[in-house]
This record gives structure tokens, C-alpha cells and sequence, in this order.
């Protein structure tokens, strides 16, 4: 049976995945999006998504514009992705950060509830378990250590007591370092995949903060399914779940995995920074709960997910880095968030 399926930050990377996919199960999908940082090209064209799809540019921040979405699709099942994802960023914009996403999140839940949601599905974040040793397991203590991760730990919270009062089901995945096409390459704050390439697209240094940081990075084809199985699966409802690669490496042979990939390009010069403030050295998680509720498979791998993250960016072309009037600047500034 058709459901109406609302996807908030429609244009963003994972999202627009959720869209195509959800569009081809026969959903009736809506999106919205402001486009701060996500793009339209990543959204469906032609004829048989349009039937399906219903886009909307909108501030999901401006109640009243929200609510007049929710009022006329009063959907079933919502993916909540739209963010501000700039961790790194978050100690240099907690207005921003706090507002796109607390706020946001907030209106989100009041306008699901109002017009009767069945499931929410919450796109969290690895950044909530802050410090510790890793690979972080569901049960770790939430202490996050920057502004991203406390507006996300908050988000979860409200989740729940809400859940709990108006009993619609709830599910909070925490996915980590996703790779793949639609990733935006543009922006001087995040998406470490997209930097490098534009980087090297540009002809200029890669930038690394820290020493032998290590992640495990997730190809959307792998992860992809897990958020598919979020919105239908009647056992995950209350759960908390970590989505994400199984293999932790440094950011050092992440860079040397994209310089790989485009050898038709002069070799980068590689810079290493000092740490950001208040960055998590080694952030990894556990992934048998996702493989056990969700079905999490690494069927691809995070190498093929730098390979087409880089054919889907060349194809697309160098960007300018786009970058914000930070309100605050700390005084070690990093390089390369200083605009010329």
C-alpha cells in the first residue's frame, strides 16, 4: 500500500538517496528543503517521479510555511535529515547550529504530531557519544563535546519524551562518515571526501587536522537500505542505531584512497593542521545492532564509495568553497576556513 512519506533535507546527500529509493517502492514522497546545503540537481526529474514527488524550498524554520505542508500531506512516515551538519564549524556558530537544528527538529515533531505521524525516523549522529574508547556501542554514555553533538543529543531527547506522550513510533539512527555521490563538495566546513576532491580539482593542498585520526567511513549503497528498513520494520521501533562502516582507517589513507582515484591530476601537497578545537581523535562505531535489526551489510566497501564519490564530482566539476561569516573565530583560526 502507497504511503505518504515526508523526507525533510530532500536535497541533502543522504536524503536525496531516500528520495529516489522511496519514489521507486511506489511512495508518495514529499520533500522539503531551504537548499543552504543541499542541491536541487540531487532531487528526481521526469515525468514518473514527478506523479510521485512533491518538492518544496522551504525553511522548515518558517512555521507557518511547514505547517501549511503538513496540513496539506499529512504524512505518514517523516525522515527528519534536514540539519546544519558542520561539527567541526559548530563552536564558531552555535546560534546557527542550535536554531537549524533544535528548533527545526522541535517544529518537526509539533507538526508531525498535530496531523497525526505514524513513525518519525531521526537522523542523529555519531558526534552525541563525544569521548571515549572506541568502537562506540549504543550504550555509551551521551556526552557530547561540541555544539553539533549536544543539538543532536538534545533532538533525541525530545524525541522520546514526545514519543512517549503521543505514542507514534520512533526511531533514532546514529549514521557515521556516509560517502557517495550528491555529497556537496563546495563547503569549506565539512564532508572531508568532498574537500579533498575539490581540492585536488582546484590544484590546491589537502588540509588534515590531527595526527592519524581514524573513522570508518560508510558507502551510501551500503547504508542506504538500513534507512529504507527504519520507516517500514515494526521491531526497531524505540531503538537507537548506529549506521555505518565496519572498517576504521586514518584520514591519512582516506586522502591517499582519493588521490588514487584521480591520477590524472597532479599529486597534492598534504598539510597537517592541529586538531579542531574539541575534535574526537578516533570516532568509530559498532555496527552488530545495525546488522542484526537492520540488515547491514558491507557489500560495497568505503573504497568503492571514494571511487564514485569521485567520478560523480569530476562529472560535476571544481567548485568555489563556499564559506560563512563565522560569528566567532577562535584565535588559532584554522587555514583553511580563513576566506581570501
Amino acid at each position: 500500500m502507497q504511503k505518504r512519506v515526508l523526507i525533510t533535507g530532500a536535497a541533502g546527500f543522504i536524503a536525496s538517496h531516500l528520495v529516489d529509493a522511496l519514489i521507486k517502492s511506489d511512495n508518495f514522497v514529499v520533500g522539503i528543503d531551504d537548499l543552504s546545503g543541499g542541491s536541487v540537481d540531487n532531487l528526481p526529474k521526469g515525468t514518473a517521479a514527478v506523479n510521485n514527488f512533491k518538492f518544496y524550498q522551504v525553511d522548515i524554520a518558517n512555521y507557518s510555511h511547514a505547517e501549511e505542508i503538513f496540513r496539506s500531506h499529512r504524512p505518514q512516515i517523516i525522515y527528519h535529515l534536514a540539519s546544519c551538519a558542520r561539527e567541526g564549524a559548530s563552536e564558531l556558530q552555535p546560534y546557527k547550529i542550535t536554531k537549524t537544528n533544535v528548533l527545526t527538529s522541535s517544529i518537526v515533531l509539533e507538526l508531525g504530531i498535530k496531523y497525526k505521524m505514524e513513525r518519525l525516523v531521526f537522523t542523529s549522529s555519531m558526534s552525541v557519544y563525544g569521548k571515549g574508547k572506541p568502537p562506540f556501542d549504543e550504550k555509551h554514555p551521551v556526552r557530547p563535546v561540541d555544539p553539533y553533538g549536544v543539538s543532536k543529543a538534545a533532538t533525541e531527547q525530545i524525541l522520546w519524551q514526545l514519543a512517549d506522550t503521543y505514542k507514534f513510533d520512533g526511531i533514532v539512527l546514529r549514521p557515521h562518515n556516509v560517502i557517495g555521490p550528491h555529497q556537496a563538495h563546495y563547503d569549506r566546513y565539512r564532508n572531508v571526501v568532498g574537500i579533498f576532491i575539490n581540492s585536488i580539482l582546484r590544484g590546491e593542498p589537502l588540509y588534515l587536522f590531527g595526527e592519524n585520526h581514524r573513522r570508518a567511513f560508510s558507502n551510501i549503497e551500503d547504508s542506504l537500505p538500513c534507512f529504507i528498513r527504519a520507516g517500514e520494520d515494526k521491531r526497531i521501533v524505540g531503538e537507537t542505531i548506529n549506521v555505518g562502516g565496519k572498517e576504521f582507517v586514518t584520514v591519512m589513507e582516506l586522502a591517499e584512497e582519493v588521490i588514487k582515484n584521480m591520477p590524472e591530476f597532479s599529486r597534492p601537497e598534504i598539510i597537517q593542521l592541529l586538531p579542531r578545537p574539541h575534535e574526537v581523535a578516533d570516532a568509530y562505531c559498532t555496527t552488530a545492532k545495525s546488522e542484526e535489526l537492520l540488515g547491514y551489510k558491507e557489500t560495497h566497501g568505503w573504497q568503492d564509495g571514494v571511487r564514485r564519490q569521485v567520478e560523480w564530482t569530476k562529472a560535476k566539476g571544481k567548485a568555489e568553497w563556499r564559506y560563512d561569516d563565522l560569528p566567532l573565530k577562535p584565535e588559532a583560526m584554522p587555514t583553511p576556513w580563513i576566506k581570501p
